[in-house]
């Protein structure tokens, strides 16, 4: 666990490789593909997304069934899913260590 504090947010080095600013690398994790949680950071700001109102990805559970796993949730992208992604095939760490790389920034939940 004390490695996976250390290497949580490296995914933000993605902000030197090609980033419009840090608003797509760093920021709030949430789930893509149902409505947008009133809980996310500045939840209004969504209102000009296309899926804000959409018949499937605007309602509560979307395009995923009740109970599903949060393993089978698409999350937005940034540099936690980032690093999960990278950590997950390139290392040994343990499901716990990658959940808590990939969920650090998920306030949402």
């Amino acid at each position: 666990m004390q490695l996976t504090g250390l290497i949580h947010d490296l995914g933000k080095l993605l902000f030197f490789y090609g980033a419009d600013g840090q608003w797509d690398v760093v920021g709030d994790t949430f789930p893509v593909g149902c409505a947008f949680s009133p809980a996310i950071i500045y939840p209004d700001t969504f209102k000009g997304n296309p899926d804000y109102g959409h018949p499937i990805y605007g309602t509560e559970k979307g395009i995923y069934s009740k109970g599903c796993g949060m393993d089978n949730v698409m999350l937005s992208w940034g540099h936690d899913e980032y690093l999960y992604h990278v950590v997950k095939s390139q290392s040994t760490l343990p499901k716990e260590a990658l959940a808590m790389i990939r969920y650090h920034s998920f306030y949402p939940w």
